[in-house]
C-alpha cells in the first residue's frame, strides 16, 4: 500500500504545484501591470530591480490566497485522471475505502497545512510591512486611527490617553493628555504633558499640568511617572489589517485589549481563523476523496469536477462571511472561525459513512439476485 500512497501523492503534488505556481505568477503579472507607476517610485538602481523587489514581496500573498484553491483543484484533477484511466474504479472495486485513500494523502495534507501556516504567520507579516512602506496599490491604504483633529485615543487599564497620530509607534510622545479614572469609571484626574518617555516602569511625563477633580487651580509638575502599559510596537500593529499579523502579534493586541481602538473580538476571531485556515488544505483533500467516491464511472468526470468545485467555493464564501460576522460581534470569535470548518468536516464524514453503510446492502442485494437467478 505504500506504493499506492506514493503514487497518489506524486499525482497530486505535480498538479498542485502547476496550479499554484502558474496561477500565482499569472495574478502577479496582472498586479505588476496595474501598479507599474507606483513601482517606478521604489528606490532602486533600475526599474527592473524595483519590479523584482516588489514581486519578491508580493508573491507570498498570492501563494497564500491560492493555496486552498490549488489544493481543491489538484485533488479533484488527481481523482479525475485516475478515473479516466479506470485506476480509481479498480481501487474502489478491490474494496479500498475512501478513508484509506485519505490516510495515504494525509502526509501531503499536513505539509500543505505547515506551508499555509508559515506563509500566513511568518512570511506575510514581514513582507506586507515593506509593501506598506512603499505604499503600492492596496497597501497604500492604511487605517485612519485619528479623528478630525489628528489625535488618537488609547486605553490602558482604566486610563485614556490622547496623543497626536504622528507619534504613533515612537518611544517618546509629544503633547499628550492623560485622563485617569477610578474603578467605577469616574474621572478623577487630568494630566497634560509636553512629552513622555517610555521607561521600564511605564511612561515618564515631563512638564506636566495636573488638574484633579477637587482642585480649582491646575498644578505644575516637572515630572510624573505613569504606570500605563502602552507598547509603541503595538500601536503600529493597530494600523494593519488583522490578516497581516502573526499569532504573537494578535495575542499582544488581545492582551492589551487593542488599547481601546478596536474590539478584541476582531483579533480573537483572526487568531482562531489562522488555525482553521492552516488546516483547510487537509479538509479540502478529504472533501475531494469523499465526493469522488460517488462517481465511479468514467462518464461522470464533469459532474465530479463541477460538484467538487461548487462545494469547495461555497465553503470559501461561507467561511469568509462567518469571519466577517464574527468580527462585528454577531457571533462568538471561535464560532466564526470554526463553524464553517466543522460543518464541512461533518459533510465529509456524512459522505464517507453514507457510502460505507450502503455497500453491505448493495452486496447483499447482488448476492440475492444471483441466488434467485440460479
Amino acid at each position: 500500500m505504500r506504493i499506492l500512497d506514493l503514487y497518489l501523492s506524486r499525482l497530486f503534488i505535480l498538479r498542485f504545484l502547476l496550479i499554484l505556481v502558474a496561477g500565482s505568477f499569472f495574478i502577479l503579472t496582472l498586479d505588476i501591470m496595474e501598479v507599474s507607476n507606483d513601482i517606478a517610485e521604489i528606490e532602486a538602481e533600475s526599474e527592473l530591480q524595483a519590479t523584482l523587489q516588489y514581486a519578491l514581496h508580493r508573491f507570498p500573498s498570492f501563494l497564500s490566497q491560492l493555496l486552498p484553491i490549488a489544493t481543491l483543484l489538484a485533488a479533484l484533477l488527481t481523482l479525475a485522471e485516475m478515473q479516466r484511466h479506470r485506476e480509481l474504479v479498480s481501487l474502489w472495486n478491490s474494496g479500498l475505502s475512501p478513508i484509506r485513500i485519505m490516510r495515504g494523502l494525509l502526509p501531503v495534507g499536513c505539509l500543505l497545512a505547515v506551508l499555509q501556516f508559515t506563509l500566513d504567520d511568518q512570511v506575510l507579516p514581514e513582507t506586507t510591512v515593506q509593501l506598506r512602506e512603499w505604499s503600492i496599490g492596496e497597501f497604500g491604504e492604511t487605517q485612519n486611527l485619528a479623528g478630525a483633529d489628528g489625535k488618537i485615543w488609547l486605553r490602558s487599564g482604566n486610563d485614556y490617553l490622547r496623543m497626536p497620530e504622528k507619534n504613533l509607534g515612537d518611544d517618546q510622545l509629544q503633547d499628550i493628555t492623560l485622563f485617569r479614572r477610578d474603578d467605577r469609571g469616574l474621572l478623577y484626574e487630568r494630566l497634560d504633558a509636553r512629552s513622555a518617555q517610555r521607561t521600564t516602569n511605564g511612561w515618564l511625563l515631563r512638564e506636566v499640568t495636573r488638574q484633579g477633580e477637587a482642585q480649582t487651580t491646575a498644578e505644575k509638575l516637572p515630572v510624573y511617572l505613569w504606570d500605563g502599559q502602552i507598547d509603541p510596537e503595538g500601536l503600529r500593529l493597530l494600523a494593519r489589517p488583522p490578516r497581516e499579523l502573526s499569532l504573537s502579534q494578535l495575542a499582544s493586541l488581545i492582551s492589551s485589549k487593542s488599547y481601546g481602538q478596536r474590539s478584541p473580538q476582531v483579533y480573537k476571531t483572526w487568531m482562531n481563523a489562522r488555525i482553521t485556515q492552516s488546516l483547510t488544505p487537509i479538509l479540502l483533500i478529504f472533501l475531494a476523496v469523499a465526493w469522488g467516491q460517488d462517481y465511479r464511472r468514467t462518464g461522470t468526470l464533469t459532474r465530479l469536477m463541477i460538484g467538487g468545485v461548487a462545494i469547495g467555493f461555497t465553503f470559501f464564501v461561507i467561511n469568509g462571511t462567518s469571519i466577517a460576522l464574527s468580527e462585528v460581534g454577531t457571533m462568538p470569535s471561535w464560532m466564526g472561525a470554526w463553524a464553517p470548518f466543522t460543518a464541512m468536516a461533518c459533510l465529509i464524514g456524512f459522505l464517507v459513512v453514507r457510502r460505507e453503510a450502503s455497500e453491505p446492502i448493495q452486496l447483499r442485494s447482488e448476492r440475492s439476485s444471483s441466488g434467485n437467478a440460479a
